[in-house]
């Protein structure tokens, strides 16, 4: 099933965001617990370290009150140890109260029942000495000491108690603080990486197919409409690719349509051409009688323009057959500079028209290339005859052949207006012509360079040029040795 873009993005957002939200309800649970832990060290632990303070001070006092009621037989000794005996319960009964731990209890209520005990046989004695009665001191000593002792044993128990329970939740806390931190950590780098690889995903699945347009759409703008977009998995990328095809379909028909037409026309062109060619001659001969200076004058301009058409007919002609791949070639193995130096011969009388100077940089040491030399030297004609077109009067044409990279470059150069850079990608495209102002040469058909390159390219080579508005242009093919 293929989903849409805007169903990916949202995917893509929930799963992000539940992953921070899963993120914050774990921290939320993490705070939660240390909060619980926290109000239960202040609320218990710490109170029942404060009472069993408590209970050891109260305990202490009604020692040390007994003992001097038993020395002294002052009852205002005895009302102090009363005192103490009172706060102590009070705090007894406070500690058993919030002490819900089953060992607290136990304690507790250890501490209780030996303070009970102990309470009774000070009372005891007491009455004793109050009524004066005989009693075994040294027995009863003994009894309190052991009482004494265990009581306080059991506070101390209780102490180290609370004291442990408080480490072991200070303990639990920092454990669950650092639980807490390395997951959301590890939560925030999985949301991270998640949504970078989301973003990369989503984002890939759509440029990924728009360059590919882009790109396809250059090549259409050179003039290949022969181009199918593969589908895509995103409904909206799969209907403009469908709409794309469509639309590369119907202009390669279009394409298809006008180069049929263009051939049938050249080939219907010849005759009637080729006729008025033949008779304009004839009559400049005076085959068909006596003619003025006048008539010679608009006799010649006619063959010169019926010679034009000619060759721009051939033009096309050639141009359609090396498109659907019927251009012939005929390869042999030939010295490049003797061709040159040939065109050169044919080319310099339009220069001198023009007081253009030409110039040859040769390398004798070339090695011999194998190619169609009738071709070659159209190519060499046309690249000339263009540079002669945009060359100034009195300007400069050089030719240079150098040895690269196991290929032969020759340059034409030229010290025309030169190109500007946004129609460097496109000089070579058929039908397309350059404005140059100020360059004063009259427009062409736009196809001389266009079979320049379809030339070269059926060498194996390449065309290219380097120019700069201002300085001139350099035209570069290069041919395999």
């Amino acid at each position: 099933m293929k989903v849409s873009i805007f169903a990916r993005l949202v995917t893509g957002y929930i799963l992000i965001l539940s992953m921070v939200m899963i993120a914050n309800l774990y921290s939320m649970y993490q705070l939660g617990n240390v909060n619980r832990v926290t109000r239960s060290i202040m609320k218990v632990d710490t109170r029942l370290l404060d009472l069993q303070k408590a209970l050891s001070g109260s305990f202490f006092s009604q020692m040390r009150y007994e003992k001097k009621f038993v020395v002294l037989q002052d009852d205002t000794l005895y009302d102090q140890f009363q005192v103490a005996k009172t706060d102590f319960e009070r705090d007894i009964r406070n500690a058993q109260l919030i002490g819900t731990h089953p060992r607290v209890r136990t304690i507790l209520e250890k501490i209780k029942n030996s303070h009970d005990r102990y309470e009774a046989i000070v009372i005891e004695e007491v009455e004793n000495i109050k009524e004066k009665r005989p009693y075994e001191k040294t027995l009863v000593a003994k009894k309190k000491e052991a009482l004494e002792n265990t009581l306080i044993d059991t506070l101390k128990e209780l102490e180290d108690f609370g004291r442990l329970d408080i480490y072991n939740k200070i303990k639990q806390l920092d454990t669950a603080v650092a639980d807490s931190y390395s997951v959301a950590l590890i939560m925030v780098i999985a949301t991270l990486l998640a949504g970078i690889l989301i973003s990369v995903l989503i984002t890939g699945n759509i440029t990924r197919p728009l360059s590919l347009m882009k790109k396809k759409t250059h090549e259409i703008a050179k003039g290949n409409f022969d181009i199918t977009l593969k589908q895509s998995s995103i409904p909206e990328i799969s209907e403009l690719a469908d709409a794309f095809n469509v639309m590369c379909m119907r202009l390669n028909e279009v394409d298809t349509m006008k180069s049929d037409f263009l051939s049938v026309m050249s080939h219907e062109l010849r005759t009637p051409l080729a006729s008025i060619q033949e008779g304009t001659n004839l009559l400049l001969e005076g085959i068909g009688g006596e003619i003025n200076e006048k008539q010679k004058r608009l006799l010649t301009i006619i063959a010169e323009e019926d010679k034009r058409l000619i060759y721009l007919v051939n033009s096309i002609l050639d141009l359609s057959k090396m498109e659907a791949g019927m251009m012939r070639y005929h390869f042999t193995r030939s010295d490049i500079i003797p061709l040159i130096k040939q065109v050169f011969v044919e080319i310099v009388p339009i220069a001198k028209a023009k007081h253009i100077k030409f110039k040859g940089s040769f390398n004798d040491d070339l090695p011999t290339l194998n190619i169609d030399v009738e071709m070659m030297a159209r190519v060499l004609r046309n690249l000339l005859g263009n540079a002669i077109k945009f060359t100034p009067n009195s300007g400069l044409i050089e030719v240079t052949t150098r040895l690269e990279d196991n290929r032969v470059e020759i340059l034409v150069s030229d010290t025309g207006p030169g190109i500007p850079e946004k129609d460097m990608e496109y000089i070579f495209d058929k039908y397309r012509q350059v404005e140059l102002p100020g360059s004063g040469h009259k427009k062409g058909t736009g196809l001389g360079l266009a079979i320049v390159k379809h030339i070269i390219t059926a060498h194996g080579g390449k065309v290219w040029v380097e120019s700069e508005p201002g300085r001139g242009s350099t035209f570069i093919f290069a041919l395999p040795v």
